[in-house]
């Protein structure tokens, strides 16, 4: 006969709850009295922490802190399609995967479906950006991992990966910068954080109120968008309005990047210094011994 503890196992096995089972579904009226309004409009960036060159193993990596959202991007080197998808074109073909960690975000459930509309997004982004003429016939992965999402992700993930893509040595024709928006109630929320995002998202579209996010990618330099990312209910005049805020925030961001990649160019420059006099006094030393 089996011990207690087996035929217990057998008779009620383990069964696995869903994690959104135990979150509190709050009306949406609360939960916006409870958040705390902007008391002004800041088109400010977040405080931001970026590394270039994050990973040793890969072609071009950066790691970026955008407040409380952490994303890792990884450039693999460019490979040659086979001779099949060749026929699709000449220029350079572009891929885009990003994953979210399992602790990244409350509700793991959400994880599949804001993988695959960020991943679509991202590349619409990422592609205009890139001199796919530089590598006809070949293949450009790029890798994105959410560590941690607090709020302007895809924003995020698309700063992450330009200056991924520079550290990579692959041309672009300059750096892209995003930012994200949302509106709720006659109330604009500037780089809003999860819990904003999350109550915009579940708002119904035919709530007559105006509400939802506008992500935007740019190019400063030739003045160029080349992703604009709006989910939600929102007139015409309003989209507009987000946008040109949004943008304002990429020219404050790409201060930031500019200056990261600046600061690395100058260290990398500094370090062949190094390299180069110890040899050329190595190369001095040889010649004295040789000549005497």
């Amino acid at each position: 006969m089996p011990p207690p503890s087996a035929s217990r196992k057998f008779m009620y096995p383990e069964q696995s709850v869903p994690y959104s089972l135990y979150i509190n579904r709050e009306n949406p009226d609360e939960v916006f009295a409870k958040l705390d309004k902007p008391a002004k409009l800041q088109l400010e960036e977040r405080p931001t922490f970026l590394k270039v060159g994050a990973l040793a193993t890969v072609k071009g990596s950066a790691y970026m802190e955008y407040g409380k959202t952490k994303v890792m991007a990884s450039i693999e080197p460019p490979r040659e399609l086979s001779k099949q998808t060749r026929k699709i074109g000449t220029l350079g073909i572009v891929t885009c995967t990003l994953k979210y960690a399992p602790f990244a975000v409350m509700d793991p459930t959400c994880i599949s479906r804001k993988e695959t509309s960020m991943a679509l997004a991202l590349k619409k982004a990422l592609e205009p950006v890139i001199c796919r003429h530089e590598f006809p016939y070949f293949q450009l992965e790029i890798k994105v991992i959410i560590l941690d999402d607090d709020g302007c992700a895809l924003s995020t993930a698309i700063n992450c990966c330009g200056a991924a893509l520079v550290d990579a040595g692959i041309a672009t024709y300059d750096l892209i910068t995003a930012s994200t928006v949302c509106k709720y109630k006659d109330v604009e929320f500037v780089n809003p954080n999860a819990v904003i995002e999350r109550l915009v998202s579940t708002i119904s579209d035919t709530d007559s109120d105006e509400h939802g996010i506008v992500v935007t990618a740019s190019l400063a330099a030739v003045d160029q968008i080349t992703e604009c990312f709006q989910k939600g209910y929102l007139k015409p005049e309003t989209v507009k309005q987000l946008t040109e805020h949004t943008l304002t925030i990429n020219e404050r961001i790409l201060d930031t990047v500019r200056y990261v990649l600046f600061k690395k160019v100058k260290q990398q420059l500094e370090r062949e210094k190094v390299v180069n006099d110890v040899i050329e006094s190595e190369n001095v030393e040889e010649n004295k011994t040789f000549s005497e």
